[in-house]
C-alpha cells in the first residue's frame, strides 16, 4: 500500500476526565479530507490511533492501522517507503515469511525486528506513528526532509497528533491551545516558522528527520533519536556517471503505484525528465501543462509543452488559468490549507492539482531539481560574489527577496513589530539557520549552503507543506523524484566546479537526454510560471477589498505589529502584502466557531 494519508492519535498519560471520544470524533472528522479510499481506527483504554486513506497500491489488502505479524505494535502512517521491496529482503526470516502487503507494513516489520534503526534505513517521504502495547510507548517519526506534515500537543493529562494543526485545533475544542503571536512576526519578515514552532504555542511539529517518544514510564515528550543527516549518508564521492544512476533509481522510486501516474509538464528540463522517465518505466496517465489564460499567445511555458508533448508522442492536457477573484482566493487558503500562504504559488498549483486527480491519484513534477543540481541564477553570483565577502553579507544585498529578508532580519523587525515584541523578536538568534544538515558549508562552499537553505529550510514551509495540503485537498498526492535523499547526498557531496558549470546550467541533470531527440532542446533562458502573472497588478486591481483584509482584520488588533506598520501599505512589496493578507485571512478563520 502507497499512500498519503491523514493520521491522528490521542494518548492518555493518566486517569483523567478528558473527553477522549469526544475528541477522537472531532479528530476524525477533521482529517476526512486527506483521504476518500477509506479510514479506520483503533482504542484501548490508554492509545486511540486513526487514519484516513489515500491508497494507491494494494488498496483492500492493507487497510490501517496496521499490525505487526506478532501484533505487538501497530501504527498509522502517512506517505510512503519506496524502497521497500528491498528493505523486505532484509527482514528476519519469520517477519519475511508472515509478511502482509504494503510498504508501510514493510516499515512497520523493519521496527519491530531493529526498533529506531529502521527509520535510518527507510526512504520515501513519510511521517508515521508507532504504539508499543507491552512498552505503553508512542513512538513518532518524520522523514529527513519534512516532506510530510506531524503535529503534536503534549498536557499532562494527554498526548494528541495529526497530519495538520487545524485538525489538532479541532481535536481539542474550547480547552484548544493559545495563538503565537511572536511566531505571526516569524512568518511575516521569514515567510516559515522556525525549529518546530507553529503559530499556537502549545502545538509543536515533529522536526524533519527526528524519532519522538512519550509514554513507557516517562510522559514527556522526548526526541529519542535524529536520522543521520544528508550530508552523512555518503562517506564516498560519486563522480558523474553514478549521480546519473542515483537519479534514474529516483525516478524508479517515485513511479511507485498500482497505475500510471500524472505529470505537471512545464516544457522544462525538470518535467521533461520527470516525464521521460514515467514513459520509459510504465507509462503516463497524463501530461498536464498550466498556462496562462490571459495571453496564450506569449506563454513561453505552454509553447515549449506543446512542442515537447510532440516530440514525446504524448497528449498533452492544457489547463487554462487566471488569478482567481478574491473571494475564490480567501475560500481556496481557507480551505485547501492548514496555515497561511507566504508565496501565491499554491494559487496555481490548485489548478494542477485539480485537473490531475480526473487523470491519477498520484501527480508527479520537477520541483526541486533546480535547488538539487543549482539551476538557478543566484546559485552563479552567490560563486562569483562570495569571494570577497561573507555569505551574510551578500545575502542582505541579494536581489533574491527571499534570502534577503532572512539575512536582513533585524531591519525587519525594526521597523515592523510592536513594542511589546520587540525585545523578543530581537533575540539573539541566527535567522539564517544553518540549513540542516550543512552547518559550515557556508565557509568552504557557499554555494552548496544557498541550495541547502533553498532545500531544507525555504521550501519546507511553503512547497512541502502548502503542496501537501493542497494536494490532498484535491485528493491528489503529489511527488518529485528530486527529493530523493541518496539523490541529494550524492549531488550535494560534489565539489562546486563539478557540480555546477556557467556554460550548461544543470548540467549534471541534461545528461539524461545524451542522444536523445532532446538532446539540445534546452538552451532558452528558464521562464517560470509566475512570469506570465503579475500579483502586484492584481493586488492593485482588488485594492481597496484586499486592504481591507489587512488593516480591517484581527491581525491589526493583534499587537504584533507597530501601529505605523499598516500605512501606506500601497508602498510594501507586493510579496510581505501578501503575506499580510495570508496571515490575516487564516486568522479570521481562526477565529470563526468551529463545527
Amino acid at each position: 500500500m502507497v499512500t498519503v494519508c491523514g493520521i491522528g492519535g490521542i494518548l492518555l498519560k493518566r486517569r483523567t476526565s478528558v473527553d477522549r471520544d469526544g475528541m477522537m470524533r472531532r479528530l476524525r472528522a477533521s482529517l476526512a479530507h486527506r483521504g476518500k479510499s477509506g479510514e479506520g481506527s483503533v482504542a484501548d483504554e490508554r492509545i486511540a490511533l486513526h487514519c484516513a486513506r489515500h491508497a494507491v497500491i494494494a488498496v483492500d489488502e492493507a487497510r490501517q492501522p496496521l499490525s505487526d505479524c506478532r501484533n505487538t505494535l501497530v501504527m498509522v502512517g502517512n506517505g510512503e517507503v519506496l524502497n521497500h521491496r528491498d528493505l523486505a529482503t532484509r527482514l528476519p526470516a519469520e517477519r519475511r515469511r508472515r509478511l502482509r502487503p504494503g510498504d508501510l507494513q514493510v516499515a512497520l516489520e523493519l521496527h519491530a525486528a531493529l526498533g529506531t534503526q529502521a527509520f535510518e534505513q527507510l526512504r520515501g517521504p513519510f511521517a508515521l506513528a508507532v504504539w508499543d502495547y507491552a512498552a505503553g510507548e508512542l513512538t513518532l517519526a518524520r522523514d529527513r526532509l519534512g516532506e510530510r506534515p506531524l503535529y503534536y500537543y503534549d498536557s499532562p493529562d494527554f498526548f494528541a497528533f495529526a497530519s495538520e494543526v487545524r485538525c489538532l485545533v479541532s481535536a481539542l475544542g474550547e480547552q484548544g491551545p493559545r495563538l503565537d503571536e511572536p511566531a505571526f512576526l516569524t512568518f511575516l519578515g521569514l515567510g516559515r516558522l522556525t525549529g518546530d514552532r507553529t503559530l499556537y504555542r502549545e502545538i509543536r511539529a515533529v522536526p524533519a528527520g527526528a524519532v519522538l517518544r512519550v509514554g513507557g514510564g516517562d510522559p514527556r515528550c522526548r526526541q529519542v533519536a535524529a536520522l543521520t543527516p544528508v550530508s552523512r549518508l555518503r562517506t564516498d564521492r560519486v563522480d558523474e556517471g553514478e549521480v546519473a544512476h542515483l537519479l534514474e533509481r529516483a525516478h524508479d522510486r517515485s513511479l511507485t503505484a498500482d497505475r500510471p501516474v500524472a505529470i505537471g509538464f512545464s516544457g522544462g528540463i525538470d518535467s521533461s525528465a520527470v516525464l521521460k522517465a514515467a514513459l520509459e518505466g510504465s507509462a503516463a496517465a497524463a501530461a498536464i501543462t498550466v498556462f496562462s489564460e490571459h495571453a496564450p499567445g506569449i506563454d513561453e511555458n505552454l509553447r515549449r509543452a506543446r512542442a515537447l508533448a510532440r516530440v514525446f508522442d504524448v497528449d498533452l492536457v492544457e489547463v487554462p488559468f487566471r488569478i482567481p477573484s478574491l473571494d475564490d482566493t480567501v475560500h481556496l487558503l481557507n480551505t485547501t490549507l492548514d496555515g497561511p500562504a507566504a508565496e501565491p504559488l499554491v494559487l496555481h498549483n490548485d489548478a494542477l492539482h485539480s485537473a490531475a486527480r480526473h487523470h491519477s491519484a498520484v501527480l508527479l513534477g520537477g520541483h526541486g531539481a533546480d535547488e538539487v543540481f543549482g539551476g538557478y541564477v543566484r546559485y552563479a553570483a552567490l560563486r562569483a560574489d562570495t569571494e570577497s565577502t561573507t555569505v551574510r553579507e551578500w545575502m542582505t544585498a541579494s536581489a533574491w527577496e527571499r534570502w534577503n529578508r532572512a539575512a536582513g532580519w533585524r531591519d525587519f523587525v525594526e521597523e515592523f513589530a510592536g513594542r511589546d515584541f520587540l525585545v523578543d523578536a530581537l533575540a539573539p538568534i541566527d535567522p539564517l539557520e544553518r540549513p540542516f544538515p550543512y552547518s559550515d558549508s557556508a565557509t568552504d562552499d557557499p554555494v552548496l549552503f544557498g541550495q541547502a537553505l533553498d532545500l531544507f529550510r525555504l521550501m519546507t514551509y511553503d512547497n512541502f507543506r502548502a503542496t501537501d495540503e493542497n494536494g490532498m485537498a484535491n485528493e491528489v498526492e503529489v511527488r518529485s523524484p528530486f527529493f530523493d535523499i541518496d539523490l541529494i547526498a550524492g549531488v550535494f557531496g560534489l565539489p562546486v566546479d563539478t557540480r555546477m558549470r556557467s556554460d550548461s546550467p544543470k548540467h549534471l541533470l541534461r545528461r539524461a537526454f545524451r542522444g536523445t531527440a532532446l538532446g539540445e532542446a534546452f538552451g532558452e533562458r528558464k521562464v517560470g510560471f509566475d512570469d506570465h502573472f503579475s500579483y502586484a497588478d492584481w493586488m492593485t486591481e482588488n485594492w481597496p477589498r484586499f486592504s481591507g483584509v489587512i488593516i480591517d482584520g484581527p491581525l491589526a488588533g493583534t499587537g504584533v505589529l507597530d501601529e505605523t506598520a499598516l500605512r501606506d501599505l500601497g508602498k510594501r512589496d507586493w510579496r510581505l502584502l501578501w503575506r499580510l493578507f495570508s496571515l490575516s485571512v487564516w486568522l479570521e478563520r481562526e477565529a470563526s466557531p468551529r463545527a
